[in-house]
């Protein structure tokens, strides 16, 4: 028999109401969104613009794409080194279905769903595979800033201001230095801070069984071989994705330099990164449109290209993703479960 209305009735519904105005908020959103691109567009020439597209292209997009979760894949078994061990394929699934859940639910839920897919199946501490995430950030935000700084520095970017440039540079590498530093200081136990020795036992008693764990996801950080091979596949996987989107300017018929290929990319990356809106609809053709603007592209042909990159981009998420769970013999369900089937079946013993 459950609790009465005035025991769980209250809480699920406040959180049912909380749920359904952010999605209204979002929808809002979108729709303002795309009501500002839709005043300034020619329908007949976005739909042009459409049926001259290439779409053989694409299939060349997937194969690259493809590569690319791989890379990040390897990327993210590398973080784990001193965490524990996970097979490639088992990440790479993991990654395909993160990326899955991203493309359709709001927020970046699908870092939590690789985080946790990799814990139940293979009992990584969650601490270290956190941690190991963190890293990863640090060093893709270094990156990030390197692919900024070259995108606005090549002919035809149109952008003056160079001491932004300077100051967003010297941030970075101050932050990243920073991370290096921490990960090398963190003692190998939790340290007897009086601001700990203040917290409930309970919490404090977590912190102290998290800590070790925690540390180990910071490892890449504190070798060098780890850390050069980490930006190394890094600095590959924005290759891939520039030619990803590259290739997608080949479908649209864009004549662009390289530029604004590697604009588009880091103008993605940071609208993924930082979302707003389910699946980015609306903040990515608006970021996109502000990109191309830069070279002179018309709205309807950079419209054109924001929605279909973004739609076929969907579409591979959804449909790799989909492949992935299948191959792991997941369902639905066990994606946002904390324990489930999964975590039930990667630990059961092989039949005789």
């Amino acid at each position: 028999m459950t609790g009465g209305p005035g025991v769980e009735g209250p809480p699920k519904g406040r959180l049912r109401r909380i749920a359904t105005n952010r999605w209204l908020i979002q929808i809002l959103i979108v729709g303002l969104l795309l009501g500002v691109a839709a005043w300034q567009l020619d329908f007949k020439e976005l739909g042009r613009a459409f049926a001259e597209a290439e779409y053989g292209w694409l299939f060349f997009a997937l194969a690259v794409y493809t590569g690319s979760r791989a890379v990040h894949a390897w990327e993210w078994q590398i973080t784990l080194t001193k965490v524990g061990r996970a097979p490639f394929f088992g990440l790479f699934g993991a990654t395909l279905i993160g990326t899955l859940v991203n493309a359709v639910v709001p927020a970046a839920a699908g870092d939590v769903v690789k985080i946790q897919i990799v814990a139940n199946r293979y009992g990584l501490p969650r601490g270290g595979l956190i941690a190991g995430r963190g890293a990863e950030a640090v060093v893709n935000a270094l990156i990030m800033v390197v692919f900024i700084i070259v995108s606005f520095s090549l002919p035809g970017a149109g952008f003056e201001s160079r001491n932004v440039l300077w100051l967003l540079t010297a941030g970075t590498i101050l932050v990243f230095a920073a991370a290096v530093f921490v990960s090398h200081r963190l003692p190998e136990a939790a340290p007897q801070w009086s601001a700990l020795a203040r917290l409930p036992r309970r919490l404090r008693g977590g912190i102290e069984s998290h800590w070790p764990r925690f540390r180990e996801g910071l490892e890449v950080m504190r070798r060098p071989k780890l850390l050069a091979l980490g930006i190394a596949l890094n600095l590959i996987g924005w290759g891939i994705d520039i030619l990803i989107f590259w290739a997608f300017g080949r479908a649209f018929n864009l004549q662009l330099p390289l530029a604004a290929f590697v604009s588009v990319t880091v103008v993605v990356a940071i609208i993924t990164t930082f979302p707003i809106t389910f699946g980015n609809v609306g903040t990515y053709e608006l970021a996109l449109l502000s990109a191309l603007s830069l070279y002179d592209i018309p709205a309807h042909d950079a419209l054109a290209y924001a929605v279909g990159s973004h739609l076929f981009s969907t579409v591979f998420n959804v449909g790799l993703g989909a492949i992935a769970m299948w191959c792991m013999g997941m369902q639905p369900g066990d994606v946002f479960r904390l324990r489930g089937p999964a975590a039930k079946r990667a630990k059961a013993p092989a039949a005789p």
